[in-house]
Formats: C-alpha cells, structure tokens, sequence
C-alpha cells in the first residue's frame, strides 16, 4: 500500500525546482535521468554495469536488473538568483526527478521509466507608477517537458542492447499582469499557453570488458506539435491562435560513458553528451555536457565501521543551447553522495547532495546558485514476496514409560 501510495505522488506532484533567473530565454534546468546514486557521482552512469543501474537514458542499462526492481526519488533544496545590480533572491522547492520499474524476463527486459526532462520557472513582480496611479506589474514564465520512456533490452556475452520509445509531452506558459493598486481600475491580464507532445527513440549499447565498461546512445531528433492558445480576462476569455502546429523541437543526441572498477571498492566514470542544437529552428550553436565521478563501493563483512560506509563525488561542466547578454551560459556542479543499506540486498536509501552555479554576473548578468539534497529508493519488488522456507512438520510425543 505504501508504495501505491508512492506511485500516485509520484505523478500528481509537478516539478517545482525548475526555477532559474535564465527561463525568459529558454528551459536552462535539463534532467537527462540520472538515479541518486549516479547524481551524487557527478551525474555519471551512462556505462556504469557494476550495479543495479536504473539510469534509463541508456535503454540497454535495463540488462543490469536481475529481478523486478521500483525506484523513485525526490529533490529538495533551495535556488537563489542574482544579477549585476545586486539584486537577489532567494526560492525553494520540492520535486519528484524520476520514477522507474524494469522486469527482468531471463535474457530479456523490459522498463519503464518517467521524469522531468526540461523546465524553466520564473516570476518576476516590479512595483511601478504612472502620473498618480501606482500598480505592479507581473511578468511570469512556467515552461516543463516531462518524458515517458518504454524500454526493451536484451543481454548476451557479445553486446547488450536497448531501445525505448520516448514519449515526450509538456506546455509553456507566459503570463502577463497589470495589478492597480486603486479599486477603481481593471487589472489587466494576458497570457500565451503552447502545448506540445510527440514520440521519438532511443537506442543504447553497453559492453563489460573485465573491470571496463563501455557504452553509447543515440537520442531521435523529435518535433513536439501542440495548440497555442491566447486568453485574457474578458469575453471569449480564450483564443485559439494555432493547432497541431510545432511548437517546441528535440534536438538529435549522441553521448558516450565508460566506467573503471579497481582495486574491487573503486570505481571512476566519464560521460559526454552533445546535443546537436545547431540543426535545429530554435539555437544558432550546439550544446554539451560532460561528467566525472569516483565512487568507493566497500565489499560486505566485518571492518571498522567508517570503512563500511560508500561514497561518492563528481562534477560536470555543461554549456546550454542559448545565450544571454549576448554571451554563452555555462553550467557547473559538485556533488557528493552515499547510501544506507536495508534489510534485503537489493533495497537501499541514496542520497546526494548537488551544489550548482550556472551563469556569470560579469558576462550573462545573471546568475543561479542551488543546493538540492536527493533521496532515492529502490529495489523494492511490490510484485513478489518472499518464500516461505517452512514446511508443516510432526513434533514428536515424549514417551513415557
């Protein structure tokens, strides 16, 4: 029941974190579907098979689950944003990053994973006048693709391979308001809402060469079709300016990961992604990402208790697809993280901690700062239970003589 309960939250809570002083230019909050696990290793994982890896950008990672594995996860923390007059601001937020299952069925598998894949939320209230009337004006952006991925992935000596259907769905909303201070005067207020949705592909391989592993994916480029719609406070209240028309675009995408396990606790990760923007309507340049991380994963059985304990760190460095201020915004993060074990070997409790700045004051103007803490869970099979390894057996009477 309690994961039931889990499952619905998980689909009726929005992202709330996607906030950055950057979203009037374009979505700067990207979530390519990370677990905690590998978020608090510098969001590494493309290549990582060493583990249960529910990291499903990489379709073919689903080959690393052996039994029916849920896990989910939830994002909390705290953004502040900053520009060059020294004004700043301060937000917080909860969201729900990521829900996945993969059933495992012999050398096939199948998942299903969904999760926030780009955001960009702002508000923005000015307090102004005019001759003697004074009013505030409201200026507000609310911008989230969600993405829903259905995952085949077959496992053998040779190559693991995967492929998902991709789904993607999502709206921007840009609200404008005039709020008079004076009773006798009508706000004034408009806003411009586009919907979007429409299928793509993915297509991940991944190869385990003694303590190296290897992996690569493709991402379809995809063009998301929806209705434009204009509404305002009085009759008809609503306009509809467009229909099945492109309102958002997809860019084609290619990345690449490879993992090193050593000296049986350790681990190190590399990931790239590119993401070709440049073919696009919408960005004159493309964009990337790349990614470290070190992990100490110590064995189980007896040792002082602080070398019991796992953990992790990274970075990346990513360059968005937009500018601002006529420069290019780059984005930069540390993370660190760990996990607690529970009763069964497959159940556990990740946490990562994320510092991020993105932008610069001197060249953007803006600037964003956060620190989210994530708690993931998983291996929690709600589709099995444990075997019961008693049996009905005779208790012998005492003879009494």
């Amino acid at each position: 029941m309690k994961n039931i309960f889990f499952l619905i939250l998980m689909f009726s809570v929005g992202t709330l974190l996607g906030n950055s002083a950057f979203s009037f230019s374009g979505m700067p909050h990207q979530y390519l579907g990370n677990d905690v696990y590998g978020i608090g290793m510098g969001e590494t994982g493309l290549a990582d098979m060493y583990r249960i890896n529910t990291d499903y950008y990489n379709p073919s990672l689903a080959t690393t689950a052996n039994k029916v594995i849920f896990s989910t996860a939830v994002s909390l923390g705290y953004i502040w944003y900053g520009d060059k007059n020294g004004n700043s601001f301060r937000d917080n937020g909860l969201t729900f990053p990521y829900f996945t299952i993969a059933i495992p069925v012999a050398a096939h598998k199948f998942a299903f994973s969904f999760n926030s894949f780009l955001s960009g939320n702002l508000e923005n209230q000015i307090g102004r006048s005019w001759e003697n009337l004074n009013y505030t004006e409201i200026n507000r952006i609310d911008a989230d693709v969600y993405k829903a991925n259905f995952i085949y992935a077959f496992k053998n000596r040779f190559l693991n391979f995967g492929l998902a259907v991709n789904y993607y769905l999502g709206h921007r909303t840009r609200f404008w308001e005039l709020d008079f201070d004076e009773e006798d005067y009508s706000d004034a207020k408009y806003e411009i809402e586009k919907n979007f949705k429409n299928p793509g592909f993915s297509v991940g391989i991944n190869k385990k060469i003694g303590n190296l592993s290897l992996a690569a994916v493709y991402i379809s480029p995809t063009k998301l079709d929806g209705s434009t719609y204009f509404k305002y406070v009085h009759s008809p209240y609503q306009d509809t300016l467009s229909n099945k028309m492109e309102n958002l675009e997809i860019a084609e995408q290619i990345a690449g990961g490879l993992t090193v396990k050593f000296l049986e606790k350790f681990k190190a990760s590399c990931d790239f992604y590119y993401e070709f923007q440049n073919k696009t309507d919408s960005f004159d340049f493309d964009a990337y990402k790349i990614a470290f991380g070190f992990a100490y994963d110590p064995l189980s059985g007896y040792n002082k208790w602080y070398k019991k304990i796992p953990f992790r760190f990274g970075g990346y460095n990513r360059l968005l697809p937009f500018e601002e201020n006529g420069q290019k915004i780059f984005e930069k993060s540390f993370t660190i993280g760990s996990s607690i074990p529970l009763k069964s070997e497959y159940k556990k409790i990740d946490l990562a901690l994320k510092f991020m700045w993105r932008g610069d004051l001197d060249k953007n103007s803006l600037r964003d700062k956060s620190v989210m803490l994530n708690i993931g869970i998983s291996g929690f099979d709600i589709f099995s239970k444990r075997t019961k390894r008693i049996a009905p057996r005779e208790i012998p009477k005492a003879d009494i003589r």
